[in-house]
């Protein structure tokens, strides 16, 4: 006996949405594999690589040179603080911090993809940045 297929709709690149017949079995692996990948670009972001970080600020003031060399060396070393302080972080903050300001992602979404209420996504963001300043102002 054939097992009943089911549809998946993707979206393109485009923004068009696609529809495919798979077997039960063969939706559950691609849904597993999605949340792999997923979670492997989650983690790939926290651990961002503070050397890619500092060439980036390298590049910019080369394209921008009428930039001081002294303010230049300010800038990196609050860079390098930020990014220190963020490491300070607890994971969940962090990601919530990630998927906030970086992906922009509101905290409804935040909320739907963790699975959790709204408004602890606001509060954990709040703590955050409260601790961020403090951990800042030492």
């Amino acid at each position: 006996m054939d097992k009943p297929l089911v549809t998946i709709k993707y979206k393109t690149a485009n923004g068009s949405e696609i529809c495919v017949e798979v077997s039960t079995p063969v939706k559950e692996l691609l849904e597993q594999s999605t949340r792999q990948i997923q979670s492997q670009r989650r983690q790939d972001r926290r651990h961002l690589d503070y050397v890619d970080f500092i060439d980036g600020l390298t590049d910019t003031a080369m394209m921008n040179p009428q930039e001081d060399i002294a303010d230049l060396v300010i800038r990196m070393e609050s860079y390098q603080r930020l990014h220190a302080a963020i490491n300070q972080l607890s994971d969940i903050q962090r990601r919530r911090l990630t998927l906030n300001f970086i992906d922009n992602l509101t905290h409804r979404q935040i909320a739907e993809i963790e699975g959790v209420d709204q408004a602890a996504i606001g509060r954990s963001i709040k703590r955050a940045l409260n601790q961020l300043c403090k951990l800042l102002a030492e």
